[in-house]
């Protein structure tokens, strides 16, 4: 009877050695595939690395394109009309629409809605050049 006991333990012993590898290579398995799954990169960029048609777009941590008649403002987070368009409508980012001025009005005013002439001639920037003493107006 002895005899008989040891092989039922050894039989349990196997059972039980087999049944913990199996669950141990389960759980490597799984916990490999949970743990990749949470892993992610994203190159890191800055609003200077953008081009000078690009703005940086916050939400995205990417530089995106500026739309036409556009170039970045200021602060690279935005676009904003070229000098010579003014802008119709602004919903943010690439989304303003600019228009070109008449001829006779190539200036715009410093909130860029409104073309104005420019008795001076424009600046470098396309900004009016207003002699000392006058004030730029809209005709």
């Amino acid at each position: 009877m002895v005899t008989g006991c040891r092989g039922a333990w050894v039989a349990m012993a196997a059972w039980f050695a087999f049944s913990i590898a199996t669950a141990t290579v389960f759980l490597l398995l799984v916990l490999s595939r949970v743990s990749q799954a949470q892993v992610f990169f994203f190159p890191f960029r800055q609003p200077e690395t953008c081009g000078h048609n690009e703005y940086f777009d916050i939400s995205a941590l990417s530089c995106v394109p500026c739309g036409a008649n556009q170039r970045q403002d200021a602060r690279g987070t935005s676009c904003v009309c070229l000098p010579g368009f003014q802008m119709i409508s602004n919903n943010g980012g690439p989304n303003i629409i600019c228009k070109k001025c008449p001829e006779n009005m190539k200036g715009v005013t410093e909130d860029g809605w409104n073309c104005i002439s420019c008795p001076a001639g424009l600046t470098a920037e396309g900004k009016c050049h207003c002699p000392t003493g006058h004030i730029l107006g809209k005709k």
